[in-house]
């Protein structure tokens, strides 16, 4: 009798005490706190994982900075955006470069948020690299199908970049040499336990190492008066300070600084005497951001509020300058400039309520002011500027308020809904806009799920452009403030299954409309000055569906994944292609991404990725046509003769928009890390890296051309050549932490 009461007497104790630890872990009471005994500091402990973070989220994952820092790139510079290119349903436009075209839409539907800081331009060197520094990254939010309420302006994706919280207790830092660039991270407390600074700089050498080839060079065409002209560097520092307190309230303040110098020209000279200078045809550029936020966060057993106001700069400027000396007319100097930025000030409130154990609320509001500098082109010669009446500034309002409703119902499912409503303001112009979000995901048998979704978002401003690359020199236009807001709604259907840790399976079909999506009218461009920028626009419809399937599992020391995408991208506009229906330039219908990561033992690791994606489309002038008094042969063949006996090649003929596809581009990518330890607080790491293994040349774009067969009746023909940009490329960097 007495065996079987202290057995139930130590049920109900360990009962109760389960039930007071998990009380005390749901509502923390402020009144204990100063009875909690001094806070030791325990040896690191590194989880290691691939995806591991909402993997099996449909419409959504998370990557680590650990991850992204195993990735195999260019120049070994490790580059979260290039990450993120090798999910389904991301491709990455132009060989080598980091554009993001997230199922369907263009890389100005992006919203890049850094520690909820809002950045427009995210690339170095054309989109090379992105912006961000691979060192201070803790984890990535990458947002394709739901679009939670909080955020919203931007219609294809939400890139919610999250930076190291600083260390409280320690110091630690990470110095990472490479071919091309130098990164430092280092992160401090200031108080021990209540505060901190995190500080990231990276700053690329290239101008230092291609100095003095460049040098060279220059002087072997000394003798014939000539001088090639390049120079290009980028600049990203972070620094972040952070603050807690002992009821768990803190504040952070994040400033952000980055920066690309660019210049590129030729000088002709007299050689006697270099500072006589008879020609120069010169281009100079920077870009860059720069901003600030802050960020307190108050909780409390009941609620959390969040208050972070911000304010950031895009900015970018293109000067081309041209002089030349003739006898006759004496000198002669144009100039050409460019000069778009983008200001923005902001606030979010947030405040999160949890009501019942599976049941929050969220709910807030957002305000940001713009003010866009179009950057119209502005010309001068000989110092006599053109002056132009045309509109250059535009000042707007996007007011916002947010709610959602998050509840779970234990082995049956989870549902999400919630709404964003914005209020545009800009030129004496008011749109008011509704975006409806939702997604219900029901548990299956065997710990598989099915989820359906759908998102609308409004996008106010467009960054328009022509180029199949990025360009800082591309103007954000508010679209807006004169035609009706960018319209995006995205519908998903989506399946999971975790078979067991070797295979994990998702697979997803989508459909996504835009509407009110801008573009230049047909002979327009940025650099047309002689109109507003407004008068260069036409609007249309665009739409998009496919599927995506992602596999990944692990085996012993073998992590590998999988992802396909099958899409369809189309385009519509009244006033381009005949008004006919035409594929956008990143059509890209099949993308495979292969990923492995070996860890061979202890100190060794290999990790490779293979990518494979169908050509991009292109627009080509696949015949031509006879001037008039032209005698003119059929196609192919072009040995056309005027009247006077002179070779005439034609008038090219464009038929439909991005008629032509490229040839497919596939491409392997290899790193091999060693690591090791120098003494007990430091440790060191190797990279070796290959791009491009096996040296496939892929196609940047397309050239036409003549060819002379002496010989063959036929006379001149055209060709199509391919142009490729990067060879195979070894990589090597050291890395130190501590």
């Amino acid at each position: 009798m007495w065996k079987t009461t202290q057995t139930i007497i130590t049920k109900r104790t360990l009962l109760i005490g389960c039930v007071l630890f998990v009380s005390q872990m749901s509502y923390p009471q402020s009144q204990n706190i100063d009875t909690i005994p001094e806070t030791q500091e325990l040896n690191e402990v590194v989880v290691t994982g691939r995806h591991g973070i909402g993997r099996d989220k449909i419409g959504r994952m998370s990557i680590s900075g650990l991850e992204i820092n195993k990735q195999p790139t260019l120049f070994g510079e490790r580059d979260l955006i290039k990450a993120i290119q090798t999910t389904s349903g991301v491709v990455s436009g132009t060989e080598g470069f980091a554009g993001l075209y997230v199922r369907g839409g263009e890389t100005d539907q992006n919203l890049y948020l850094l520690d909820g800081l809002p950045l427009l331009n995210v690339y170095h060197f054309g989109g090379l690299f992105s912006t961000f520094s691979s060192h201070s990254v803790d984890r990535v939010d990458f947002f394709k199908g739901f679009f939670p309420p909080q955020f919203g302006g931007r219609a294809s994706s939400v890139v919610n970049v999250m930076a190291k919280k600083p260390e409280l207790f320690k110091t630690k830092g990470i110095l990472s040499l490479g071919l091309i660039s130098g990164q430092a991270y280092v992160s401090t407390p200031l108080s021990k336990g209540k505060s901190g600074v995190s500080m990231a700089f990276r700053r690329t050498w290239l101008d230092a190492i291609s100095a003095p080839a460049l040098a060279i060079l220059n002087a072997t065409k000394k003798s014939e008066g000539t001088k090639n002209i390049f120079n290009y560097n980028f600049t990203d520092a972070q620094i972040k300070f952070y603050v807690t307190d002992n009821l768990h309230n803190d504040m952070s303040l994040l400033l952000f600084y980055g920066k690309d110098n660019f210049k590129l020209g030729n000088e002709k000279f007299n050689p006697d005497n270099s500072k006589e200078i008879f020609d120069r045809d010169l281009n100079n550029m920077s870009w860059g951001n720069w901003g600030a936020s802050l960020d307190y966060r108050f909780k409390t057993p009941r609620f959390e509020l969040s208050v972070q106001p911000y304010v950031s700069k895009a900015f970018s400027s293109d000067v081309q300058e041209n002089l030349i000396v003739e006898k006759e007319f004496g000198k002669s100097v144009s100039k050409t400039e460019l000069n778009p930025c983008v200001i923005q000030f902001g606030a979010k409130e947030i405040a999160r309520i949890p009501i019942l154990t599976h049941l929050i609320c969220q709910g807030g509001l957002q305000q940001t002011y713009y003010s866009y500098r179009i950057g119209n082109p502005k010309s001068n010669l000989n110092d006599n500027k053109e002056i132009q009446d045309l509109p250059n500034f535009s000042n707007n309002w996007l007011l916002s308020g947010f709610g959602e409703v998050n509840f779970s119902i234990t082995n049956l499912g989870q549902a999400i809904v919630g709404t964003r409503v914005n209020c545009y303001i800009a030129d004496g112009i008011r749109h008011w806009d509704w975006e409806p979000r939702c997604e219900v995901t029901a548990s299956l048998p065997h710990s598989s799920s099915f989820s359906m979704g759908y998102s609308r978002i409004f996008q106010y401003a467009q960054q328009v452009s022509s180029n199949y690359i990025y360009l800082p020199s591309d103007a954000w236009l508010p679209t807006a403030s004169h035609a009706a807001p960018l319209k995006c709604d995205i519908l998903y259907l989506g399946y999971h299954k975790p078979f067991s840790t070797y295979f994990n399976l998702k697979t997803e079909i989508w459909w996504k409309e835009m509407n009110s999506l801008a573009d230049f009218k047909p002979h327009m461009s940025s650099v047309t000055s002689s109109l507003p920028w407004y008068d260069k626009l036409t609007y249309g419809k665009g739409w998009a569906y496919g599927l995506d399937m992602e596999l990944n599992g692990r085996y012993k020391t073998l992590e590998w994944t999988l992802a396909y995408g099958l899409m369809w991208n189309w385009r519509k506009f009244k006033d381009i292609n005949n008004g006919l229906r035409f594929p956008a330039k990143f059509d890209n219908r099949h993308k495979i991404d292969v990923g492995l990561d070996w860890k061979i033992n202890g100190r060794l690791e290999l990790s490779g990725q293979w990518e494979f994606m169908t050509g991009n489309k292109t627009t080509l002038a696949l015949y031509n046509i006879a001037p008039p008094d032209v005698a003119f042969p059929d196609a192919p063949f072009v040995s056309p003769l005027d009247p006077n006996g002179q070779r005439q090649d034609g008038i090219d003929f464009l038929g439909n928009r991005n008629n032509v596809t490229l040839p497919a581009f596939h491409r392997l990518n290899l790193n091999l890390s060693l690591t090791g330890r120098l003494g007990k607080k430091f440790s060191y790491q190797w990279d070796f890296g290959l791009y491009n293994a096996y040296c496939r040349m892929n196609p940047f774009t397309v050239v036409k051309s003549y060819v002379n067969t002496s010989g063959n009746n036929h006379g001149d023909y055209r060709k199509f050549k391919t142009l490729s940009l990067l060879p195979i490329l070894p990589s090597v960097s050291y890395t130190i932490k501590f």
